[in-house]
């Protein structure tokens, strides 16, 4: 039996899980078990004891898991026609904060210490904005998904929160296409007081054990999904993208940066 590892996006979808695990089944001939991990650092941990075959695994874990545990990269999500993304602090629209320069004191909330966009590049980009992360804000926070970080902004039980975005053009000015508090809340709800710079996108990798000519199959399954409507529904409900597409390792540099200033509970 192979292992499918997908993180918090697809806990909740049970059926889709299934579904996913009969495609590849049936196109690696062999059974397939999609396991849910709950958390980033979940899916750093399970990696590691080599119980997985593939993976799914954002940027800053795939980093990890690429240099700490020889992750092979197969492919890469594409969202907004785009295999990028960029991190951003939000606050609720009818807010009395207007720009970053305004958060001194504020409470903030992150997604997880390994989360680009929830944490990782919106503390990079305020530092290049001359804010010390670490004693800028009142208190700091992890709320464990992305969901859970708005929730917490639309209460009022934190200030400010970090999530993803998509922006239409390379422009950080750009308008968006999607944005990370719209998983809980219409998009003119909220607003961006910070825009980091593009983050590359998350990753499908192989463990090192994995045989090449399984992981070739594996990448050519999924790499094909999106012809089907079917296959489309799986890519957006378990990994919220349009479809995977190649990728290098060397494009992951910027996230090498970023995972050098994390602060507390960044490890």
């Amino acid at each position: 039996m192979l292992t499918f590892l997908v993180g918090p996006y697809g806990v909740r979808q049970e059926a889709a899980r299934r579904h996913l695990a009969e495609r590849l089944g049936e196109a690696l001939g062999q059974r397939v078990e999609v396991e849910a991990v709950p958390s980033y650092g979940g899916l750093v941990e399970v990696f590691a004891k080599g119980r997985a075959h593939f993976a799914w695994l954002p940027p800053a874990v795939y980093v990890r898991c690429y240099r700490e545990h020889d992750a092979q990269l197969l492919l890469c999500g594409v969202r907004a026609r785009r295999a990028q993304f960029r991190g951003c602090l939000f606050v609720r629209a009818d807010a009395s904060l207007e720009s970053v320069d305004e958060l001194a004191g504020a409470r903030v909330g992150w997604v997880d210490g390994l989360s680009c966009g929830g944490f990782l590049f919106p503390r990079l980009a305020l530092r290049e904005r001359g804010h010390d992360p670490d004693v800028y804000f009142s208190s700091q926070r992890f709320f464990e998904d992305h969901p859970s970080v708005v929730r917490a902004v639309d209460s009022g039980e934190i200030d400010v929160g970090a999530t993803f975005l998509h922006l239409a053009a390379q422009n950080e000015h750009a308008p968006f296409l999607g944005t990370g508090w719209e998983l809980e809340v219409p998009r003119e709800r909220m607003r961006a007081l910070l825009v980091s710079e593009p983050i590359p996108a998350d990753t499908l990798v192989a463990a090192p054990h994995v045989d090449r000519a399984v992981a070739l199959r594996f990448t050519e399954c999924v790499q094909g999904m999106h012809d089907s409507k079917e296959g489309r529904t799986l890519l957006r409900e378990l990994f919220g993208v349009e479809r995977f597409e190649p990728g290098l390792p060397s494009r992951y540099a910027a996230v090498e940066r970023a995972l050098g200033d994390r602060g507390p509970r960044g490890d």
